[in-house]
């Protein structure tokens, strides 16, 4: 990834931080946008290369994320790379779902993705092209109960990927998903609790319950995400876009 320039949101955890520190360590330069500042010092902290940059804003917000790829290309040059991770999740039986937990999932999920795909396509219109790579979710595929608000958002994120992809297809612009299904982040140290409540189980027995029903019988690793995420964002998928990968041991074919 020599020579990439790579913006990763909600990168300060997780599959985002990954994302990072693994992309510097292949050439690239990475700048994280994210609200934790303190989990993107430790990140920072633990890289220690001046090929990381963290900028603290919100993703929903336009202006600050223009403002940020600007000072981006700044230091590291013309954006070539966009990475949309930021998400939340919250597992909760449709009736008992608020209007504030829409607002928030669509705006973190939907929104932000609309507004920094903007962002980005701007800049690589100027700069001669680029790759897109929005992190969806098998929910963004398989809808599932007690996650309606979370699988609007992520079908939303592949309808948009898919136009996106459609209309600058032909100005060198990529855009493509990667659609995991379970990866043992810090997110799912919540979710499992949650998960275990809507199946009865115990929060312990929430990963092997998904193990059983997944064909390969694991879960995600980070590294299949991380080698999705170079595969999509390098010459070697340069005839892929509008697609997505299902990172799901074969529980999904779609």
């Amino acid at each position: 990834m020599d020579n990439k320039v790579v913006v990763i949101t909600g990168g300060a955890s997780g599959m985002g931080a990954a994302m990072a520190t693994d992309f510097i360590q292949r050439g690239a330069k990475v700048a994280v946008f994210d609200l934790n500042s303190k989990k993107a010092a430790l990140l920072e902290q633990s890289i220690g290369s001046q090929s990381f940059a963290y900028y603290q804003i919100d993703v929903t917000n336009k202006a600050a994320i223009e403002t940020a790829t600007q000072k981006v290309e700044q230091q590291f040059g013309k954006l070539t790379s966009w990475v949309n991770s930021a998400g939340v999740s919250k597992m909760v039986p449709f009736l008992e779902s608020s209007e504030a937990l829409w607002d928030k999932t669509i705006a973190v999920n939907l929104k932000a993705t609309f507004l920094c795909c903007q962002v980005a396509i701007t800049h690589m219109l100027v700069n001669g092209g680029g790759e897109i790579l929005n992190m969806s979710s098998l929910s963004g595929k398989k809808p599932s109960s007690w996650q309606t608000v979370y699988c609007a958002s992520k079908f939303g994120v592949q309808g948009l990927t898919q136009s996106i992809a459609k209309e600058f297809a032909d100005q060198r612009i990529r855009v493509n998903s990667i659609c995991p299904g379970i990866v043992p982040t810090e997110m799912w140290e919540d979710l499992k609790y949650q998960y275990a409540k809507k199946r009865s189980l115990q929060p312990d027995q929430v990963m092997d319950y998904f193990k059983k029903n997944i064909p390969m019988h694991r879960l995600v690793n980070i590294e299949d995400v991380i080698n999705a995420a170079v595969f999509l964002l390098t010459d070697n998928s340069s005839y892929l876009t509008g697609q997505s990968i299902n990172l799901v041991g074969g529980e999904w074919m779609d």
